[in-house]
C-alpha cells in the first residue's frame, strides 16, 4: 500500500500556541458505523479475493506488510494520546474518531484511529520512528462487508487514494465484547506534544 504522507504545512501548525490539546480528542462510537462496529478482531489475508482484486498476491515493495495477519484492538484512551498537530487537524476539519486502539501487524502494536476522509472510512496508523510511537503516520481506506455470521465478515484494505486496488481479509477470530484491551506499549505521557515528522496533507 502506498504510504499516505500525513502532512500539515508549517503555517498550518502552531505547536507553541493556539493548538488543540491532545487530550481533547475522544472516540465518538456509533453502532451504525459498519467499519468501526465490526473492525475489532484478528484478520488474515484472503488470497483468492486479493488476487482477483489486485491481480497479484504479493505486497509490492514499500507497502505496509498487510499480506499476512493483522489485529485491531479497541482502546479509546489512544485518542487522548494523539499529538497536538493531529488533534488540531481533527478539530479544524471537524473529523470524528469512531474507533481508536492498537493495530498489530508484523509482531508490533501501533496506535490507530478510524475516521473518514472524502466520505470514505479511513484508518490512520502511527509507526514508531526514532523512539517516538507517533513518529511516522500512515493511512489507508478500509471497507467491511458484514455477514450474517460475524465470523464470515470480510475486510477490504485499500490505499490512501482512490486509485489503488483493495486487498481482502477474512476474520480469524472475534474479540469478546468485554475484552479489556491491550496494555499501551508505550508511556502515554512521553513526547506527545513534541514536533513529529509525520504530517497531514491539507486536503486529507
Amino acid at each position: 500500500m502506498t504510504r499516505y504522507v500525513l502532512s500539515l504545512a508549517l503555517a498550518y501548525i502552531s505547536l507553541a500556541a493556539h493548538s488543540a490539546n491532545a487530550g481533547e480528542l475522544k472516540v465518538e462510537p456509533d453502532k451504525e458505523n459498519v467499519v468501526a462496529s465490526r473492525l475489532e478482531g484478528t484478520w488474515q489475508s484472503q488470497m483468492d479475493l486479493t488476487k482477483r482484486l489486485t491481480g497479484k498476491v504479493e505486497t509490492p515493495p514499500g507497502e505496509l506488510p498487510f499480506k499476512g495477519e493483522l489485529s485491531f484492538k479497541s482502546d479509546p484512551s489512544v485518542a487522548e494520546m494523539v499529538p497536538e498537530q493531529y488533534a488540531k487537524f481533527f478539530a479544524e476539519q471537524k473529523k470524528k474518531i469512531y474507533l481508536a486502539g492498537y493495530l498489530k501487524f508484523d509482531g508490533q502494536d501501533h496506535p490507530f484511529v478510524v475516521t473518514q476522509i472524502h466520505g470514505n472510512p479511513h484508518v490512520i496508523v502511527w509507526l514508531e520512528k526514532n523512539g517516538d510511537p507517533f513518529g511516522n503516520g500512515e493511512s489507508f481506506n478500509v471497507m467491511l462487508a458484514v455477514a450474517k455470521d460475524k465470523q464470515n465478515d470480510l475486510l477490504f484494505v485499500g490505499g490512501d487514494f482512490n486509485n489503488q486496488p483493495f486487498s481482502a481479509f477474512e476474520r480469524v477470530k472475534s474479540e469478546p465484547d468485554n475484552n479489556p484491551g491491550l496494555k499501551p506499549p508505550f508511556d502515554r505521557g512521553s513526547n506527545r506534544n513534541e514536533h513529529h515528522s509525520a504530517s497531514v496533507k491539507a486536503d486529507l
